[in-house]
């Protein structure tokens, strides 16, 4: 779609996210992305503080099809909570439209085989927000792996941990029951799955996953008020999997959702070489972070190198900016194409559920227990969001 000032947006799920990264796109002017045509949410303030903004049928139901046969969107924008995706993102393919939804893609990995499936079928495509792809730091990793600088991948450590108040944030919302949100491993942890997959340039075989609550608890068991969440949770806040790739690389996936600092240790060792990087949103002394990350590599037959790469601003590190540039004004970067297809989605939740299933039982899941057939980006050309 070439003309993005007319391209016609909907939007379901008038929430934070929303606020904070899509609806903005949409305030009148040079700048805007395309016509905001509709927007539903079954809530009525949200909805009545959308209509003071911007002069569009809202809806108050979180069912799209009445908006989409009225409005008749070109892209549909969705950001409800996670266990509602699959029947709003499945409806809009249905419907012909194009679809950008927030991570995680669906709760399950059955609802992304049908998503993928019903894609094939449509007219419209989707995309998966997952923004991390577009912080300038991971899309170095990727091209410096894909460069063969450190020679083949063989082994990925990362390490994942929040800082309290955000970790526990996870236990005061509706992410506190699995039912709504699949846990951490699903709704955090997709994000750190598409990663890897996607820095690995390879689809996960089988995972084995282990699963604690150590850190938030309700009731007697509570600690101090800054531990204590409602009895209704049901969720981890530690995960820990071992991921095996179809062509042989291991992942070491670790995240706790309380500690000193919020970010992540990364180490890549592969054939010719080591890649390391340590990603700081919040550093243990509480400072500003620095204006630059460093990727140190480490190659078996050639010097150190240090790379500085800068930080930029904006939320997630610029990165939501990057995403709706390059999904919603086709903004072209020169960074290649970052986005990540309904495929992609589903074989991030696919390892988070592999994960769940395997604390659970005990012992390896393969993915193809869960997504029996192959999953395949479906063929985009002039079908392009």
């Amino acid at each position: 779609m070439a003309d993005r000032p007319t391209t016609r947006y909907a939007l379901v799920g008038a929430g934070t996210r929303a606020w904070k990264n899509y609806l903005p796109l949409f305030e009148p002017g040079p700048s805007a992305v395309g016509t905001l045509v509709a927007v539903a949410d079954n809530d009525p303030e949200r909805l009545a503080a959308v209509a003071e903004r911007w002069p569009v049928p809202v809806y108050a139901t979180d069912d799209v099809r009445p908006l989409l046969d009225a409005a008749r969107p070109d892209v549909l924008i969705v950001t409800t909570p996670d266990h509602a995706h699959a029947a709003q993102i499945r409806a809009a393919l249905e419907a012909g439209v194009h679809v950008l939804t927030e991570k995680p893609m669906t709760l399950t990995a059955a609802q992304a085989a049908a998503v993928v499936a019903t894609e094939h079928r449509s007219r419209g495509t989707v995309r998966v927000a997952h923004n991390m792809r577009y912080l300038n730091l991971h899309q170095v990793i990727a091209d410096l792996l894909a460069e063969g600088r450190i020679g083949t991948p063989v082994e990925a450590h990362l390490s994942y941990r929040l800082r309290p108040g955000h970790g526990r944030s996870y236990f005061l919302r509706w992410h506190r029951r699995a039912a709504a949100s699949g846990g951490l491993q699903i709704t955090k942890s997709c994000h750190h799955f598409d990663l890897l997959n996607w820095w690995l340039a390879d689809r996960p075989r089988e995972v084995t996953g282990w699963t604690r609550r150590v850190h938030y608890h309700s009731g007697t068991d509570a600690g101090d008020d800054e531990s204590r969440v409602p009895a209704d949770a049901d969720i981890a806040d530690t995960v820990s999997a071992v991921i095996r790739y179809r062509g042989g690389a291991l992942a070491h996936y670790s995240l706790s959702a309380r500690s000193p600092w919020e970010g992540y240790t990364l180490t890549v060792q592969g054939t010719g070489g080591e890649l390391s990087t340590r990603y700081e949103v919040t550093p243990p002394d509480g400072a500003e972070p620095s204006g630059h990350y460093t990727i140190r590599v480490s190659p078996l037959d050639g010097p150190v190198r240090h790379l500085r790469v800068p930080r930029e601003t904006g939320t997630h590190s610029g990165a939501d900016a990057r995403m709706a540039d390059a999904l919603l004004r086709a903004v072209p970067d020169g960074a290649g194409d970052r986005a990540a297809t309904a495929a992609d989605g589903a074989y991030a939740v696919a390892v988070g559920e592999a994960l769940t299933r395997s604390a659970a039982r005990g012992g390896p899941v393969a993915i193809d227990e869960l997504l029996p057939e192959p999953v395949t980006p479906a063929t985009t050309t002039g079908r392009e969001l």
